[in-house]
């Protein structure tokens, strides 16, 4: 069957939506229609394939190409001999009508739908709005948040009132405020053309949202009534009657009938909710008694058992008991009420101005979002009313087929512009015109992209706006093994909903049947508590094995990054080659912390951190004691000192020489710094200094990385160091290319689909989600037939509930949990021949944790059998034996402070050791496991937990550069800090899980003369005296005598900032008494600061 649905979906007469699951040979199905259309057309340029990657793009165009160009295959059973066969057809037709696509192969139309969009824009700059053509960037977070604080700020001085009600609401936090804003320009093509549409008439868009509410709820009822048989329909109104008439309950005394699915029903539908359900848990009742309206008695024994019947009934539904109680959880009216209109009109005014904001920057800047390309464009193709423009008409494209791959991929957006670029196709009409669309929606996993599966759902049952299309299904899977495929059919067929759901994002799973015939194996290797170490050492130990039996391609895929860095770890102590795609931070590499020292020491000579880092560094290469023999007591720049003759004869003669080296050297940088590009200044003083020589090949890449992002951010031989280290946060070390590395990969599970290896691992699966789930603005789009319908509700007051927020923040977590699912679908069918998965169970629960794909693994915890897939516990000493775990420096016991120094040098050290640039990367570890701590409470910090901390620190350290000697001395500060910490009564205090609303890291901001100021308290939390506190963590240390001096100075150093923190929560709390401290963790001190002195 499979075979004719492949030869129909290349009919170039019809158009076609295919689903294509996982290893179904789809790049193969579209080459081959490609091959068909050429055979048929006039011109190559009627042809127009679509998709979202520059890659895939790239690999459709070069399997069109490999077609045209290819020999007649010897095998003539041979699955290319029908793609040899079409594309000698195509090769006729190009040479009948002097085409030449070998030599002339940018004939074929093949293109991102973000490029094909820009086209269209820059062939029509006025009539689109763009003027000058920007360049698109993808680099435009720092741009949102500046319009966002603009935006802010604005609104403050024009409309104080509609500020002053949207701050109140959040509780002054201007930091989440301003995020939110960020956040929704860059998802602006969802809900501007509403804003804008309603900018004049916010009743009516009160109005409309208030619609699309009760639109939902209508859903949700109709949902629920369908699963409830008939019969129970029937039956159960006069069983709630009598329990009504037992209760003296007026409402259910008045079901005559099962209410129906409109919104003027939802009252009778939350009754029957309520009494059908547990109180307390989204369960179905298995009894019921006189407390319920049944009483005992023979003559009411025949309705008891009735109702019991019709509840066991009931219960046998799968997810009923769910839906049920979301209707018990619906507010009772789709209505805004004042306050939150009050709220929601504010937004809605700040959105407006942020946009306004973010025109004024793209103009200023020369650059534009692909959001805004293509939002303009579609102004120019489409009219106010959505209907496509003369201009769309006149155009000259000639497109008469469109295939677009990915189909599931598509969001709101591209389908309002492939709406319009077929706007009037239809079938038989005479003009040769098809669509093709092919995609799997198993595989929709792009949300954060503005992904909406629901287009593909729409598109299938023709109701997208799109021409009629013909539904078709692929089942044969070319790639994995009969014994993966059939574990993938039964495990997702129970994962996947049992029903599609627009609404919810819902796709059910479409089964799969093996076309080949290999071995395979798909095992779960559980561990009963979580040990990150252990799970990565069993990972290295599967892949060995593998490598041993000669694995051809090994892949060990992650829903996080974090989740990959143990395995890391693991396999570079175990010497086995590996490639890291977008997994190590470009920041956590030691030759980018050069390189930023460098450009700051030319740019900011005063820098002494810079100029430290340097010396200490591998260009110059000092010991502690040599960097501290030269910079010590002495406060003028560094420049200047190692200028100093007299200073560099107390030094010995190869410090001398190697710091005349580093002088030398960049001499004549420092005379240019400022009037040259960056990019030269920075690859001069590099080769300079000789550093090509002295690191690694596989650096090199992250160095020219480097000079790119550099020379981007070049203003006129300047430069924002924020924006520099903003974007090395989100830019990824090159991986290792070697023919060795290549056969060990590791990846995230988003960016291994549509690729494919012998063997997969996918490790972490334990891992609960960590996603927020109270975003200040609950905001979605459920597609509908001709557009999406928004659905918008604002959070309620700072610790308040609201049931309009809960509805739609609960659609959206819906959606967000069954894409969850498709994304293990997505790392699951990566795997040809075997298939390895990692996961720690819930403590004593036997089960994987809320919001873990292992929870999706085994429903009914351990007990399960994940499916049928082999499962193994696997306890610590088991991993012990499989492999020799890394060991971890441990400080066995906490030393007292010191009283005396007998060695004057080591004083030495210690006191430019918190004073140089090693003082940040320990302070930060320090403050980020102090976070950690807090967040869980220290009462729940175990050995486990520390040891996994510790392991975490020395991470982080050595990835802000630390290595040697200094490492050693960085880590154990900041382990004796955490162990001091721990063992100490008033460390527990602090970090206490049991103090109210308490906050770790917590962002506040404030308006102080018209600007925004952020800032971040390290802790704060309300005691049991109801006093608030405001702690600051201090990481320095403090040896010798007069420690009452030491602490009295820092006080008095840091008042100023505890009293601006205090300051702000009493505007937040004024009938509050509020106390600050100062916490020393290395001392395990905590000292008041008295903020009326």
């Amino acid at each position: 069957m499979s075979a004719e649905v492949r030869l129909r979906a290349i009919d170039p007469s019809a158009s076609y939506l295919v689903q294509a699951p996982a290893g179904s040979g789809k790049t193969e199905l579209l080459t081959r229609r490609i091959l068909k259309l050429l055979a048929i057309v006039d011109e190559p340029e009627e042809i127009l394939a679509l998709t979202f990657t520059r890659k895939a793009a790239a690999e459709m165009r070069g399997r069109v190409i490999e077609a045209l160009t290819m020999g007649k295959p010897d095998d003539p059973a041979s699955h290319r001999m029908e793609t040899w066969q079409l594309a000698c057809e195509a090769n006729a037709r190009s040479e009948q009508r002097g085409w030449h696509l070998s030599e002339h192969p940018s004939r074929l139309r093949m293109m991102t739908l973000d490029s094909f969009t820009h086209a269209l824009a820059r062939q029509m700059p006025l009539l689109s709005g763009l003027g000058d053509m920007p360049t698109p960037s993808t680099h435009v977070a720092p741009l949102y948040r500046e319009a966002s604080e603009a935006a802010v700020a604005k609104l403050v001085r024009r409309n104080p009132g509609q500020a002053a009600v949207v701050l109140l609401h959040q509780d002054h936090n201007m930091v989440s405020l301003i995020g939110l804003l960020a956040e929704m320009l860059g998802r602006r093509d969802q809900w501007l053309h509403d804003v804008e549409m309603y900018a004049q008439d916010t009743a009516g868009l009160r109005a409309m949202l208030e619609q699309n509410l009760s639109d939902i709820i209508a859903q949700q009822l109709n949902g629920c009534s369908e699963k409830i048989p008939i019969g129970v329909r029937g039956e159960m109104p006069a069983l709630l009657r009598f329990a009504g008439e037992n209760l003296a309950d007026d409402e259910l005394m008045a079901l005559h009938s099962w209410p129906g699915s409109g919104i003027e029903h939802l009252a009778r539908w939350q009754k029957i909710a309520g009494f059908i359900l547990t109180k307390d848990r989204p369960d179905i009742r298995k009894q019921v008694n006189k407390n319920t309206g049944f009483p005992t008695g023979k003559e009411f024994a025949d309705n008891k058992q009735k109702f019991v019947s019709l509840l066991e009934c009931l219960s046998g539904i799968d997810g009923l008991n769910l839906l049920l109680d979301g209707i018990r959880k619906l507010p009772a009216e789709p209505r805004f009420d004042e306050s939150q209109w009050q709220v929601l009109e504010g937004l809605f005014s700040l959105l407006q101005l942020a946009n306004e904001q973010l025109q004024q920057l793209f103009e200023q800047r020369g650059e534009a979002d692909f959001i805004e390309i293509s939002l303009r464009a579609m102004r120019a193709l489409e009219d106010e009313k959505g209907r496509p423009t003369d201009l769309l008409l006149r155009l000259d494209y000639r497109i008469h087929h469109i295939l677009v791959d990915e189909f599931q991929d598509t969001s709101l957006l591209q389908m309002r512009l492939l709406q319009n670029l077929t706007e009037g196709w239809q079938a038989g009409d005479g003009t040769d015109r098809s669509l093709f669309m092919v995609g799997d929606p198993m595989q929709s996993i792009y949300r954060f992209r503005k992904a909406e599966v629901g287009l593909f759902l729409l598109a299938a049952a023709n109701r997208a706006g799109l021409p009629q299309v013909e539904a078709l299904n692929l089942t044969r899977n070319f790639r994995s093994s009969p014994v993966i495929v059939d574990w993938v059919n039964r495990a997702f067929a129970s994962i996947f909903p049992a029903e599609p759901d627009i609404l919810l994002a819902a796709v059910g799973h479409a089964e799969a049947h093996a076309a080949l015939d290999h071995d395979g194996k798909v095992q779960l290797h559980l561990q009963r508590q979580k040990d990150v170490i252990s799970e990565a050492s069993a990972v290295v130990t599967t892949i060995r094995r593998e490598l041993d039996k000669d694995a051809k391609r090994i892949a060990v895929l992650a829903r996080s990054r974090k989740h990959l860095h143990a395995i890391l770890i693991a396999l570079e102590d175990a010497r086995i080659p590996f490639r890291a795609v977008d997994i190590l931070p470009l920041n956590r590499r030691p030759e980018v912390h050069i390189l930023r020292a460098l450009l700051r020491a030319l740019l900011h000579s005063a820098d002494r951190e810079s100029w430290a880092a340097l010396l200490r560094g591998l260009c110059c290469g000092l010991s502690t004691s040599e960097l501290h023999q030269l910079l010590i007591g002495d406060l003028r720049p560094v420049e200047v000192i190692i200028a100093d003759e007299t200073v560099l004869a107390r030094l010995d003669e190869d410090t001398r020489s190697r710091i005349c080296h580093l002088r030398s050297a960049l001499a004549p940088c420092l005379a240019v710094a400022g009037r040259i590009p960056l990019r030269s200044l920075l690859t001069t003083a590099w080769k300079r200094l000789a550093m090509p020589g002295l690191i690694d090949a596989n650096a090199a890449p992250n160095v020219e990385a480097m000079f790119d992002l550099i020379e981007e951010l070049d203003e006129g031989g300047v430069i924002s160091f924020s924006h520099l280290d903003e974007r090395l946060e989100k830019l990824y070390a090159s991986p290792d290319n070697s023919a060795e590395a290549s056969r060990v990969e590791l990846l995230t599970m988003h960016g291994a689909k549509g690729l494919q290896w012998d063997v997969v691992i996918l490790p972490g699966l334990g891992h609960g989600n960590s996603r927020s789930d109270s975003p200040l603005l609950a905001f979605t789009d459920v597609p509908v037939q001709g557009g999406a319908h928004p659905l918008v509700a604002v959070r309620g007051a700072v610790r308040s509930s609201d049931a309009i927020y809960d509805l739609v923040r609960g659609v959206e977590k819906t959606r967000e949990n069954n894409e969850f699912a498709r994304l293990l679908y997505v790392a699951c069918t990566r795997a040809e021949s075997a298939l390895y998965m990692f996961g720690h169970l819930n403590g004593d629960r036997e089960e994987g944790a809320s919001g873990s794909l292992l929870k999706l693994l085994l429903p009914d915890g351990a007990a399960g059998d994940c499916f049928g897939a082999t499962v193994a516990m696997m306890d610590e000493q088991m991993a012990d034996e499989m492999h020799q775990r890394r060991p971890l420096h441990r400080i066995s016991t906490v030393p007292e402070p010191a009283n005396d120094i007998t060695e004057a040098n080591v004083a030495a050290e210690r006191e430019y050791f918190w004073s140089g640039a090693e003082a940040a990367p320990v302070g930060n570890a320090v403050h980020a496991a102090l976070q950690r701590i807090g967040e869980q409470g220290a009462e729940r910090w175990g050995e486990a937990e520390s040891t996994q901390e510790l392991a975490r620190i020395r991470r982080l350290l050595v990835g802000e550069g630390l290595s040697g000697e200094m490492l050693d001395q960085a880590e154990t500060r900041a382990a004796t800090a955490l162990q001091r910490t721990l063992a100490s009564e008033t460390g527990c205090w602090i970090l206490s899980g049991e103090s109210h609303d308490a906050h770790c890291e917590w962002s506040l901001s404030s308006n102080e003369d018209g600007h925004v100021v952020h800032h971040v308290i390290d802790r704060s939390f309300i005691d049991a005296d109801g006093v608030r506190w405001i702690i600051d963590y201090k990481t320095a240390s403090h040896e010798g005598g007069d420690l009452e001096g030491f602490l009295a100075e820092e006080a008095k150093r840091h008042a100023p900032q505890l009293s601006r923190y205090a300051s702000i929560l009493r505007m937040l709390e004024p009938a509050r008494k509020i106390r600050t401290a100062l916490y020393f963790p290395m001392l395990d001190v905590m000292r008041e600061v008295d903020l009326a002195q």
